[in-house]
C-alpha cells in the first residue's frame, strides 16, 4: 500500500430533528500500485480490508470526544465501500456512520474533541440541519460559512494545522 496517497475528503452530515446524525465521509486516493484494484479480483481480500478499514476507523472515532447537549455520543461505523472515479488508479473508500444526541427544544450544540495535527490534504465539510432550524455558531479549523439558515459549510485546505476542536450552535424547532 506504499503507493496510495490521500488527494481529498468529504464529510457529509445530515441531522435530524431526533438529533440522528448520518455521517458520510469520502476519501479520494491515487493508488500508483494499483492495491484497491487488486482487490476486486479476490472478494475475500477485498471483505478483510473492508472490515480492516472499518476497524481502523471506528478506532479513531473511538478516540475523538463528540458530545451534543453535554453528553458524549459514540460514533459507530456502520458500514464501508470501494470505489472508483472512473480509473482503477483513483480509489474512493466511503464510510458510512452513525450517532444520536438528546435533542432539546430551542438551543442545542454539537461538540468534538480531538488530535491537533497539520492536513496532509485538503477536505471539506457540510453539514444539513433540519429544514427549520438555524446554525447559530460555527467554531472550526479551515473557513466556515453558513448557507441559509441551517447548512453549515467547512473548508480545510492542505498543510492548514487544525486546532483539534469544533463545535455547532444550532437552533430547534418543535
Amino acid at each position: 500500500m506504499s503507493g496510495v496517497e490521500p488527494l481529498h475528503a468529504l464529510g457529509l452530515f445530515t441531522v435530524s430533528k431526533r438529533l440522528e446524525v448520518y455521517q458520510i465521509i469520502i476519501y479520494e486516493y491515487i493508488d500508483a500500485d494499483y492495491y484497491y484494484a487488486s482487490l476486486q479480483e479476490d472478494l475475500e481480500a477485498l471483505d478483510e480490508e473492508l472490515e480492516a478499514l472499518s476497524r481502523s476507523m471506528q478506532t479513531f472515532l473511538d478516540q475523538e470526544e463528540v458530545v451534543i447537549n453535554g453528553e458524549r455520543v459514540r460514533p459507530r461505523v456502520v458500514g464501508v465501500d470501494l470505489s472508483f472515479r472512473g480509473s482503477p488508479d483513483e480509489p474512493n473508500i466511503t464510510f458510512f456512520i452513525f450517532f444520536k444526541g438528546r435533542p432539546r427544544n430551542g438551543i442545542n450544540y454539537y461538540e468534538n474533541i480531538y488530535e491537533e495535527e497539520v492536513t496532509n490534504y485538503p477536505y471539506e465539510v457540510y453539514w444539513f440541519l433540519p429544514p427549520d432550524s438555524r446554525v447559530l455558531e460555527v467554531e472550526a479549523s479551515g473557513n466556515s460559512e453558513i448557507i441559509g439558515n441551517n447548512i453549515v459549510v467547512i473548508r480545510v485546505e492542505e498543510g492548514e494545522r487544525t486546532s483539534g476542536y469544533e463545535k455547532i450552535v444550532f437552533e430547534l424547532r418543535p
